[in-house]
């Protein structure tokens, strides 16, 4: 499975939609369940090695952590989830850019654009910290998007985790 993370306007949803052009199949987490560590056990359990996923549990410590000074999981079932997702293969591709370049992607969008104006260095330093953790079970690429176009950012993710 491949689990693309980043900020809003990094990317991510232009490369999923390459990806699943490449035959990935995208999984989406299901939002009946209240219990955020459950949800993604579903989610697990409904994916393979050939999936795809936009955001993840990840995502969930780090807004949670930044926006509100608390998760919706566990730290536990944080690295519990960590290692389920390890039986699949998992990589973690992810995405960055400049704040200058994420604002200018997201002018349309004002709630993200207050969010990367004032909280992008706190975000990305989370994602960091998250990402370390992550990179003792998993592989974890960063890519610097505004170092490539579309094209190039999938061929370094197809040359990145072997396609």
């Amino acid at each position: 499975m491949i689990i693309v993370e980043g900020l809003d306007g990094c990317g991510k949803t232009t490369l999923i939609t390459n990806l699943t052009k490449q035959g990935k199949q995208l999984v989406i987490p299901n939002n009946d369940f209240k219990n955020f560590y459950y949800k993604y056990v579903d989610t697990f359990d409904k994916s393979s090695i050939n999936s795809v996923m936009d955001r993840s549990f990840i995502s969930v410590m780090v807004y949670g952590k930044i926006l509100s000074n608390k998760t919706k999981i566990s730290e536990q079932n944080y690295l519990k989830l960590l290692k389920l997702y390890t039986r699949n293969n998992s990589s973690i591709i992810y995405l960055y850019a400049p704040q200058e370049l994420l604002l200018e992607r997201r002018k349309d969008d004002l709630n993200d654009r207050v969010v990367l104006l004032h909280l992008y260095k706190s975000l990305l330093e989370e994602f960091d910290y998250r990402l370390e953790q992550a990179s003792n079970f998993m592989p974890v690429y960063k890519i610097n998007t505004a170092n490539y176009n579309e094209q190039q950012t999938l061929e370094k993710v197809k040359k990145l985790i072997k396609f």
